[in-house]
């Protein structure tokens, strides 16, 4: 009942009041009761004791309560597929076409077929959800052919064929591309899964043509070759057909794109960044920032942060502006003087980022490391020297104690933390002689964060026209 919302708690109180659902007494008043301990005003915990005495009056009735409260329990699960149901009405087509063909009422079952497939056939946007109905009612229609007359099923049966196949692709693709994103971030070894089948049923006329299975096949191979090519057609396709995706799963397809951007990024190709902010501002037009109540707090600090480190300050501090009552409330502020502290950082404001930082709470794992890379490279930048060498210390203790961190992940801020740390050893101490292997360390890690920057810090060093003018470089 705590993941009710107020209007759940409304449609179950109706539910529990109809005696076609409920004829218990004690489970409406069992419900009233914990009604009353879970509002927001009056709740605080509560034993079995008391909400025996509240419901019957007496404390020692807990048999009695374990039993009434069971049943609730059941109500409410019965409670919650209805709705579900309610929100998927091709669901309970589905359903109501099935018990038809059960009682075999094929005329009433054929009217309802005609117009339901007639209704399906007129949605633009379609996802997964959209194959799946498909393949239920196409399977509806075979079966009452078959009952009317089964000669003439055999075109049903090569439409309910297709639209298998369809149902399949898409949702294997979209598996396929979850293996190996999960390879990709984890490090893992690939275990051996069967593609066979994918890769034939590809070869089908026309599959392709499918702006699900087009758009999954090419995400799929753009995580699995990470080629410039596959990559560029990935976002061709989606510019061509995101009008024709459900916004969850355009979500899901914006995601994966984004994860791939920011891999290749912190693996050093640099020109993603710009890549990304592109992809970022496009999502934020067409709205597809959340399928949930609020927007991620992760999502609005990529999108900041990318839009910073290019130098793109206006059109960030607008979308914070914009969209930062679109958080959770109870992260509001944090996430609002986060994202204020590295706007203000990229434009050198560097004790305004600190006052911003310092007005934040600890929240997930994402925003802590985000929250600590900007407070470290604050300190080097304002030379707080003892905050600096305490922090840098305390970072890389708290990245190796994240267990279930990605390992690409952990990488890439412990090697932040060591060339960062050689930098301002170099800046205190002197030693031109450590600047060019340093600078060819930092590019050849495979995962490194901020790395543009660390390469500007190192070249405002006084050691660093001296090492190159060493070995006869210009500066």
């Amino acid at each position: 009942m705590k993941t009710f919302s107020s209007y759940d708690l409304k449609q179950f109180e109706r539910f529990l009041h109809s005696p076609y659902h409920n004829r218990s007494q004690q489970c409406i008043d069992v419900f009233e009761s914990l009604k009353y301990y879970l509002n927001r005003a009056t709740a605080k915990p509560f034993t079995k004791g008391e909400l025996s005495e509240r419901v019957f009056k007496d404390t020692k009735k807990i048999n009695t309560l374990e039993v009434v409260l069971s049943k609730l329990t059941r109500l409410a699960e019965d409670f919650i597929v209805l709705e579900r149901l309610n929100r998927q009405p091709y669901m309970k087509q589905h359903l109501l076409l099935d018990e038809l063909l059960e009682r075999q009422n094929l005329e009433y079952c054929e009217q309802i077929l005609n117009n339901n497939v007639n209704r399906h056939a007129n949605i633009k946007q379609r996802g997964e959800q959209f194959y799946f109905e498909r393949y239920l009612l196409v399977n509806n229609r075979y079966s009452c052919t078959i009952l009317r007359n089964e000669r003439n099923a055999w075109k049903n049966l090569n439409e309910l064929t297709h639209a298998l196949d369809e149902f399949y692709l898409v949702n294997r693709l979209k598996l396929m591309c979850e293996i190996e994103s999960y390879i990709k971030r984890y490090l893992i070894a690939q275990n051996d899964y069967e593609i066979k089948p994918t890769t034939e049923l590809l070869k089908t006329n026309g599959v392709t043509e499918n702006p699900m299975i087009a758009l999954q096949h090419a995400m799929l191979l753009t995580i699995r070759h990470e080629e410039e090519a596959d990559f560029q057609k990935l976002l061709n396709l989606l510019d061509r057909y995101y009008l024709n995706i459900p916004k969850n799963e355009l979500l899901n397809l914006y995601s994966t794109i984004t994860n791939f951007c920011i891999r290749k990024s912190i693996q050093g190709h640099t020109k993603y960044t710009s890549i990304l902010f592109t992809i970022y501002k496009k999502q934020a037009e067409q709205g597809v920032l959340s399928n949930s109540k609020y927007v991620p707090v992760q999502l609005i600090k990529n999108i900041v942060s990318v839009s910073a480190t290019i130098g793109e300050y206006e059109w960030a501090k607008q979308f914070l502006e914009i969209h930062i009552n679109d958080v959770n409330p109870d992260v509001q502020e944090s996430v609002y003087h986060y994202n204020k502290a590295m706007l203000a950082f990229y434009q050198k404001d560097f004790q305004s980022a600190m006052e911003h930082l310092n007005q934040t709470e600890k929240m997930d794992l994402s925003f802590e490391l985000g929250r600590k890379t900007v407070l470290l490279r604050t300190y080097y930048e304002l030379k707080e020297s003892l905050a600096f060498d305490a922090l840098c210390k305390s970072f890389r203790e708290y990245v190796h104690s994240q267990k279930g961190m990605p390992t690409r992940l952990k990488k890439a801020y412990v090697n932040f933390t060591s060339v960062l740390r050689k930098i301002e050893l170099i800046r205190q101490q002197g030693g031109h002689e450590k600047i060019l292997p340093l600078m060819e360390k930092i590019n050849s890690y495979e995962f490194l964060t901020n790395k543009p920057w660390l390469i500007e810090k190192l070249k405002e060093l006084p050691a660093y026209k001296r090492a190159l003018k060493d070995v006869g470089q210009e500066v």
